[in-house]
């Protein structure tokens, strides 16, 4: 091949390159693609740019999302609350309130109680109160949620009355609300929730009892350490330390030999609040234990217990007992 010839085919190469790069497109901006899908006549397109524009967490999308809120199809109203949620998108609140009153689909109400939890804005617990009366179990256990993550006081009564409720999960959401709320007006409530037919309520009104220091429960308490159940034993014991008794110290002991790795987790922290030499000798062991997680836990209560009483030592374990010896007897001392 002459000089020339590989010349000019070198500047066909050079000139042909960009009509191959130029047929390669663009990748598409995700935001605006997204919500120009919102308008497809497709549902389940329109359901799906819904959540991708919540992944993106741009403000830019609220307002498309909130214009999605009235769309005709349930499951893209549903993903335009979630992703309004996930946004914490404040601007919304009042929009996915009224959703929470007013939408006839039941999901899409609990998914607003749900997204009303994440934003966070106080103006919302009126609407979450009254959400406390739907007639769908989802929502109202979503709306007592959020209830207790605001730390609603104003919701206490309504809570309060969620307590009769006959269903369980109600009797338990509430509960668990009035817990994280801690307003000792809910107080002799949850001594009445002790006594609940559902153990693993009980076991949280114990729980709750104690983190309110409710000397008064005391009876109860000890009367708690004799159930049939561990998860309630351990969680009277647990209180019996916040009121300053370590009655429970064999119990949590027990617990923190159990064959469930979060009974032991569980004992590991009610320990971790016992100055006691068995205790400190409990949670050293434990700082081998198989679970991980347990370890961890059994770690973080030694070093609570050795920052209040860094003199307090473990039980020393006794030396074994060396055989006696016999001595002949000679014939001279008979």
């Amino acid at each position: 091949m002459s000089r020339k010839t590989g010349f000019m085919l070198f500047l066909c190469l050079v000139f042909a390159f960009p009509l191959y790069a130029d047929n390669t497109a663009a990748p598409a901006d995700p935001l605006s693609d997204n919500i120009a899908k919102l308008k497809n006549a497709d549902p389940s397109i329109r359901r799906q740019a819904a959540e991708a524009l919540g992944m993106l967490r741009n403000s830019s999308a609220v307002e498309p999302l909130r214009s999605a809120l009235k769309d005709n199809n349930a499951f893209v109203r549903s993903a335009a609350v979630e992703s309004l949620g996930l946004m914490r998108a404040g601007a919304a609140s009042k929009d996915i309130a009224d959703i929470l009153h007013k939408d006839q689909q039941e999901s899409v109400r609990q998914s607003a109680a749900v997204a009303l939890n994440y934003i966070g804005d106080p103006a919302t617990i009126p609407d979450l109160i009254a959400a406390l009366k739907d007639t769908s179990d989802g929502t109202r256990f979503a709306a007592a949620n959020a209830l207790g993550s605001l730390r609603a006081t104003a919701a206490v009564p309504a809570l309060i009355e969620g307590l009769k409720d006959k269903n369980t999960g109600m009797r338990r959401s509430c509960l668990n609300a009035l817990g994280r709320i801690e307003d000792r007006s809910a107080l002799s409530a949850v001594r009445e929730a002790m006594k609940d037919g559902d153990v693993s309520i009980r076991t949280e009104a114990v729980t709750i009892c104690g983190n309110f220091n409710d000397k008064d429960s005391e009876a109860d308490f000890r009367r708690l350490l004799a159930s049939t159940d561990k998860n309630e034993q351990l969680a009277a014991a647990g209180a019996l330390v916040k009121i300053g008794s370590k009655a429970g110290l064999s119990v949590a002991l027990n617990g923190i030999n159990d064959k469930e790795p979060g009974v032991r987790m569980n004992a590991a922290n009610i320990l971790g609040d016992m100055d006691a030499p068995e205790a400190l000798s409990a949670l050293q062991k434990a700082q081998n234990d198989k679970d991980e997680g347990v370890k961890q836990v059994a770690q973080g209560a030694l070093q609570k217990i050795q920052a209040r009483n860094p003199k307090l030592q473990a039980p020393k374990k006794a030396a074994p007992s060396s055989p006696k010896k016999h001595t002949a007897v000679s014939g001279n001392n008979q």
